[in-house]
């Protein structure tokens, strides 16, 4: 799957990388990133801030609600593929 900005950069064949969400209310909460590789250190969420869902209390919640919406995708925590999604 590719990714496209506005900006008219596209990212080929993106992973699922699931980072601390730095920017929920509540610590200890992950979020899904699109990124180019699975140890990348930027991306964009999988799901936007402002759509509801996207953050949640464990590194497994978050891989179960991307791998519903984008079935096939690898999904990475770490560097290293995250199980039992």
């Amino acid at each position: 799957m590719d990714i496209s900005y506005s900006d008219g950069r596209t990212v080929k064949d993106v992973v699922i990388a699931i980072w601390e969400d730095l920017g929920c209310e509540a610590p200890g909460c992950f979020r899904a990133f699109w990124v180019a590789e699975p140890e990348g250190t930027t991306g964009s969420p999988v799901i936007g801030y402002c759509s509801a869902g996207g953050s949640h209390r464990t590194v497994r919640a978050t891989a179960a609600e991307v791998s519903r919406m984008y079935p096939g995708i690898p999904i990475y925590r770490n560097g290293k593929p995250v199980s039992g999604v």
